[in-house]
């Protein structure tokens, strides 16, 4: 197949890298976002899966930046962006995103179960 740039194609390799990062940025962000509404009136009632949620998030974002198991990280966020996902078609108050940018994390988490860390990672290729 004929490519219109072919020279890009040797950057191939670093497209796990960018998914990576961006979804380590992206876990961290949204956690960070929920410590900072530590004391909202929604969080009151179930503080303890709230601490836990914002330090799932966070955790999971680290991992994604160091690259640390990122294959079972990958299923993970698939999980988490297909529960925001059924969370926004309730109309939760939670998931304030639209559903397709929601469909668009499952799918660059997804990819990450197959594409594998990507260079500059801890996790070993199996």
């Amino acid at each position: 197949m004929l490519s219109l740039f072919p020279d890009l194609l040797d950057w191939s390799w670093y497209v796990p890298f960018f998914f990576r990062v961006f979804l380590g940025a992206y876990c961290c962000y949204i956690g960070w976002k929920l410590v900072q509404e530590e004391g909202s009136k929604a969080t009151e009632h179930d503080r303890l899966a709230w601490l836990l949620m914002r330090t799932l998030l966070i955790a999971l974002g680290l991992l994604f930046i160091a690259g640390v198991a990122v294959q079972a990280l990958g299923s993970v966020g698939f999980t988490l962006a297909l529960f925001a996902l059924f969370l926004r078609t309730k109309r939760s108050i939670h998931a304030n995103e639209s559903i397709v940018f929601y469909l668009l994390i499952g799918l660059v988490a997804l990819s990450l179960v197959f594409l594998g860390a990507g260079p500059y990672a801890f996790d070993l290729p199996l």
